[in-house]
C-alpha cells in the first residue's frame, strides 16, 4: 500500500481528494499547513506528496511554493515525487513550478481519473528509479567487494580473502598447508621487456596455477611476484614436496610474451597448521621465512618451515615503532668502554656504544634493536647521533685539560655505504671542534667488500678528513691479504672469539701471533677485544699487542661514570699509568 501525504487546507476540495484516495486504497496522511506538512513528511517518508498551492489562510496562489523549495532542499525529502495542485491554468506558470522541482503540476478543476492517473504515473516512475538505484548500488557493492577481496590483475583472491579463508579453516581446526610461491625472475622481465610484459606473465602464471589444481583449492596473489596456495588435509612432507615439484614444473615451462619467449624459476616456502602454528599471522610469517630460505638456496627450490628459521614477529613491528620515536624522545645514551695501551697501562681511549632505555620497558639490548635499525635504515640518523655525541664528549674531555683521548665509533655497512657519509662526518667534526686524529671509525670487512671500488673511494675521503680507520672483527669476514695491503686503515681489531681463552688455546695463540706480526709489518696497530682474564692479557702483552679492550679493562659505562672512576683513582685521569692487569672498575 502506497503512502501519500496530502497538504491542503480544510474544505470541500480536500474532502473530495481524501475520499477518492481512500477508495483507491492509498494510505493517507493529511496536513493543513505547510509547516505541518514538512514535519509529517520527515516523520513518515511518504511515497508521494500531493500539495495544493492555495493552502494558506489568505488563499494566496503562491503560498505553496515555499513548501516546494523546502522539500527540495531537504536531503531526505528531495527524492519524493511532488505533485502540485493549482487554480492557475497559465502554462508558463506551470513550467516555472516544474523547473523549481515539482514532478507534476495539475490545474483545477481536475477529474478523478486525471488525478489518479497522475499519481500512478509518478509512483510508477519512482518505482523504476528506485529499482535502478538498487541495481546500481548492488553492482557497486559487488564491485567494491571484488576490489576488496580479489586481485585486479589476476582475478585471484587477494591477501585479505586468503586470510579470511585461512582463519575459517584454523577456527574449524582443519589441518592446513600454506604454500608461499615466488616467481624469481619477474624483475628481470619488468626491466628488459617492460611492466606490461611482467603483468602478462603474472596473469599467465595465475592461470597455470589455477588450472593445475582442483577448483576447490584456494590460489591467491599476495603482492608483487608472490602467490599463495591453501591445501587442506593432513599432508606429509613427501606429499607436499611432490605438490611443490608439480607446481614448479608447471611454471618452468616457457611463457610466450609479446615479442619474446621467457622462462622463469620458482621458490616455494611451506608452513603447516597446527604443526608450526595455529596463529594466522605467525603462520603467514613462517611461510614467508621458509620462502626466504628457499630463495637463498637455488632456483626451483622448496623449503618447509623449520624452527631455526628467522621469523619477523609482531614484537619486531612494535620495536620498530618504538625505534622511530626513540631518537626524538632522547631515549638513547652513549656508553664508553675503556681501551688500554698495553705497553704503558694507560687508558688512552674508549669505544662508544649505544644504549637504549625505553621509558616503560627499560633497557633494550643492542643485539635486539641494532639489526632492526640496519634493516629499516634508521641506523643512518641514529649512527650520526652516536657519532656526534661521542665527538662532543671527547672534545669536552680534551678541553677539560685531560690528555688527548681517542674515541672509537662503529659504522655499520648501511652507514658506510650511505652516499653522504663523508660530508656528514666532516660537518660533525666542524661542529664539535674535535681533533680528527682523536676519532677512530670502526668498519667491518663485510661493509668494505660490498662494493670494493666505492669503498676504497669512501675510505680515501675519510682519510682526507684526518680521522683514523680501524678494521673491526678482523678474522671473522673475508680476511683477504690481497686487499688488506691496499686499504688505507690504521688499526686491526681482533675479534673476541680469538682472544678469549688465548692463554690456553694453542690454535688461537698461533692466529694472534700471526695477525699481530702481520699488522705491525704493515705499520698497523692492533686492538684485542674481549680480554677477560689476566692470563689472556699477559699473553697479548708478550706478543706486542698495542691496545686491549674487555671486561678486565673496564665495562661500558656512561661518560660521567667513566670520568669519576678514573679521577677517583688517579690524579690525572686518562693519562696515568695503572697496572696492566688492574680493571679500572674493580675496587
Amino acid at each position: 500500500m502506497h503512502k501519500i501525504l496530502l497538504i491542503e487546507s480544510a474544505g470541500t476540495e480536500r474532502d473530495h481528494i481524501v475520499e477518492l484516495l481512500e477508495q483507491e486504497k492509498f494510505e493517507l496522511i493529511v496536513a493543513a499547513t505547510g509547516e505541518t506538512g514538512l514535519e509529517l513528511a520527515q516523520q513518515h517518508r511518504p511515497d508521494l506528496i500531493l500539495c495544493a498551492l492555495d493552502l494558506e489562510p489568505q488563499a494566496d496562489q503562491q503560498a505553496g511554493l515555499p513548501i516546494l523549495r523546502a522539500m527540495r532542499l531537504h536531503p531526505e525529502l528531495t527524492v519524493i515525487p511532488f505533485v502540485l495542485l493549482t487554480h492557475n491554468p497559465d502554462p508558463i506558470h506551470q513550467r516555472q513550478v516544474m523547473a523549481m522541482g515539482a514532478d507534476d503540476c495539475l490545474s483545477r478543476p481536475i477529474s478523478d481519473s486525471e488525478l489518479i492517473a497522475a499519481i500512478a504515473t509518478r509512483l510508477s516512475k519512482q518505482a523504476a528509479i528506485t529499482e535502478r538505484y538498487i541495481t546500481v548500488l548492488r553492482n557497486t557493492a559487488e564491485q567494491l567487494n571484488r576490489l576488496a577481496n580479489y586481485d585486479s590483475l589476476t582475478d585471484l583472491p587477494n591477501h585479505r580473502l586468503l586470510s579470511q579463508r585461512l582463519s575459517q579453516l584454523i577456527d574449524a581446526q582443519e589441518p592446513v598447508a600454506l604454500l608461499s610461491i615466488s616467481l624469481d625472475r619477474l624483475r628481470q622481465v619488468n626491466n628488459t621487456l617492460g611492466y606490461p610484459a611482467g603483468d602478462e606473465l603474472l596473469r599467465a602464471a595465475a592461470r597455470r596455477l589455477k588450472a593445475s589444481l582442483p577448483s576447490s583449492i584456494t590460489v591467491a596473489r599476495l603482492t608483487g611476484n608472490q602467490f599463495a596456495i591453501i591445501l587442506v588435509g593432513d599432508l606429509d612432507a613427501q606429499t607436499l614436496m611432490a605438490v611443490a615439484d608439480d607446481l614448479m614444473g608447471v611454471l618452468s615451462q616457457s611463457f610466450s610474451l609479446p615479442g619474446q619467449e621467457v622462462f622463469i624459476t620458482t621458490s616455494i616456502g611451506i608452513a603447516l597448521c597446527p604443526q608450526h602454528s595455529q596463529d594466522l599471522p605467525t603462520l603467514l610469517r613462517q611461510a614467508d621465512a621458509a620462502l626466504d630460505w628457499a630463495k637463498q638456496q637455488k632456483s626451483n627450490y622448496c623449503q618447509i618451515y623449520r624452527a631455526d628459521m628467522p621469523v619477523v614477529s609482531g614484537d619486531q613491528i612494535t620495536l620498530e615503532t618504538w625505534l622511530r620515536y626513540a631518537l626524538e624522545r632522547n631515549e638513547f645514551q652513549v656508553f664508553y668502554q675503556p681501551q688500554m695501551t698495553l705497553s704503558s697501562g694507560r687508558i688512552d681511549g674508549a669505544e662508544a656504544l649505544i644504549r637504549w632505555n625505553h621509558p616503560t620497558h627499560g633497557d633494550i639490548p643492542p643485539g635486539r634493536f641494532i639489526p632492526l635499525t640496519e634493516e629499516t635504515g634508521l641506523i643512518v640518523p641514529i649512527g650520526e647521533w652516536v657519532l656526534r655525541m661521542a665527538c662532543r664528549q671527547a672534545q669536552s674531555w680534551n678541553l677539560a685539560g685531560l690528555a688527548p683521548f681517542q674515541v672509537s665509533v662503529n659504522l655499520s655497512s648501511v652507514q658506510f655505504n650511505h652516499p653522504r657519509l663523508s660530508q656528514s662526518i666532516a660537518a660533525i667534526l666542524a661542529e664539535t671542534g674535535i681533533d680528527p686524529s682523536t676519532l677512530e671509525l670502526e668498519l667491518t670487512e663485510t661493509a668494505l667488500m660490498q662494493d670494493a671500488e666505492t669503498a676504497m673511494q669512501t675510505l680515501q675521503e675519510l682519510k682526507q678528513l684526518g680521522v683514523r680507520l680501524a678494521l673491526d672483527d678482523f678474522g671473522t669476514g673475508y680476511s683477504s691479504l690481497s686487499y688488506l695491503k691496499h686499504l688505507p686503515i690504521d688499526t686491526l681489531k681482533i675479534d673476541h672469539c680469538f682472544v678469549q681463552g688465548c692463554a690456553t688455546d694453542q690454535q688461537n695463540q698461533v692466529i694472534l701471533q700471526s695477525v699481530i706480526a702481520l699488522a705491525h709489518r704493515l705499520d698497523l696497530s692492533v686492538v684485542a677485544e674481549g680480554i677477560e682474564t689476566e692470563a689472556d692479557l699477559d699473553f697479548l702483552q708478550r706478543q706486542g699487542c698495542d691496545v686491549g679492550q674487555g671486561h678486565l679493562i673496564g665495562l661500558p659505562s656512561d661518560a660521567e661514570s667513566l670520568r669519576s672512576q678514573l679521577q677517583s683513582r688517579y690524579p690525572t685521569p686518562f693519562s696515568c699509568a695503572i697496572s696492566p692487569t688492574q680493571s679500572i672498575i674493580t675496587p
